[in-house]
């Protein structure tokens, strides 16, 4: 394990090259996102095979977002529990969500008020802000927020018991599924929890850490029994006992993206579009989720369904890379000037006491 540790620190510019790598893949993604929300027929997501590709988007951001995390707890040398929920720490990862989320959750909020669609009190405006907004995929600014705190445990679980923490998290995940089963957790209150995604994760995590080629004959049997399950529930129609809940994209048929998300995190890959999406991912996220409350509007006019698609990708991205490049200076000073406040926060408590 320290071995593995000392190679994994040695290797600090191969894993400049895989951020690349992250970036394309996270550009994939969201274009795979802004399909996937398309008005698609049931019938044609099966037909097109969109549960072994498209709908594994965001399990995908999942195990990337795991993958990076530890990169940056690592980088930042971040050794207990302690160090891991300073202010500093989760601070700096609060705002650089909230903030490009507030802008696009205003604007679409004043949008839908003035166009008649939404009529919201003060408290359903806050509710909805916590609920993530109102357009597709607006449970992922909530899970977002909640994996800056809830990571440190998945983190800490692999770093202490490498492979059998993410067993351990496999469980986790599995007990989550059980009780949401159980108590009869309903589907909103399911969609918006991170619990879901603890497998995908910690996946990601131990993956970073780089003691996963260890176990390949593991990897092919967690990718057969994510096919076995996405045909079985999406195909044959049969009726899922524990995951009735977003079937697609469940535990359990995540594990056939889990094997697969390895190469696609650890190549050498190079393509300046798709690393450009990649960083621009979740602006291109929000953009998508407010267009398409709206976009019913370009279809009247727009009949062909082909076209209509090429047309959301067009304005979701160029809207997305434009809103990334005018929100992240922004963010930045926001984020700065945070900082700076706490510190002389800081500086004028110690000399009060």
């Amino acid at each position: 394990r320290q071995t593995d540790r000392q190679t994994d620190r040695q290797t600090d510019r191969q894993t400049d090259r895989r951020y690349n790598s992250i970036d394309i893949a996270k550009g994939v993604c969201i274009l795979f996102i802004i399909i996937t929300h398309y008005a698609w027929y049931d019938s044609e997501r099966l037909r097109f095979l969109f549960p072994f590709w498209i709908s594994m988007a965001v399990p995908i951001f999942m195990v990337i977002s795991g993958f990076v995390y530890t990169k940056s707890f690592q980088k930042n040398n971040i050794e207990s529990m302690g160090e891991a929920y300073t202010l500093n720490t989760i601070l700096g990862k609060v705002i650089r969500y909230t903030v490009p989320f507030a802008v696009a959750f205003f604007i679409e909020e004043v949008a839908f008020t003035l166009l008649g669609i939404i009529h919201q009190s003060i408290l359903q405006v806050i509710f909805s802000f916590l609920n993530g907004g109102l357009g597709p995929g607006s449970y992922y600014y909530p899970i977002m927020i909640q994996f800056i705190f809830f990571f440190p445990v998945i983190y800490f679980i692999i770093c202490k018991y490498d492979f059998r923490g993410l067993i351990l998290c496999g469980f986790i995940n599995f007990a989550y599924e059980i009780l949401k089963r159980s108590y009869r957790m309903n589907e909103d209150c399911y969609r918006l929890l991170l619990f879901r995604y603890t497998l995908l994760i910690a996946y990601g995590c131990y993956l970073a850490i780089g003691t996963y080629r260890r176990h390949k004959v593991l990897s092919l049997l967690s990718f057969g029994i994510g096919i076995i399950y996405i045909i079985g529930f999406q195909y044959i129609g049969l009726t899922p006992i524990i995951t009735n809940y977003w079937t697609d994209t469940s535990m359990w048929s995540c594990l056939f993206i889990i094997p697969i998300s390895s190469p696609l995190i650890l190549n050498k890959a190079k393509n300046r579009f798709l690393e450009i999406l990649g960083k621009a991912s979740f602006n291109i996220f929000l953009v998508q989720m407010v267009y398409y409350n709206g976009a019913k509007l370009i279809y009247k006019y727009v009949g062909n369904r082909a076209l209509q698609l090429v047309i959301n990708i067009i304005i979701c991205v160029s809207v997305g890379l434009a809103f990334y490049y005018v929100e992240t200076p922004l963010t930045k000073r926001i984020s700065a000037n945070a900082f700076n406040l706490l510190n002389r926060y800081r500086m004028k408590f110690s000399k009060n006491t």
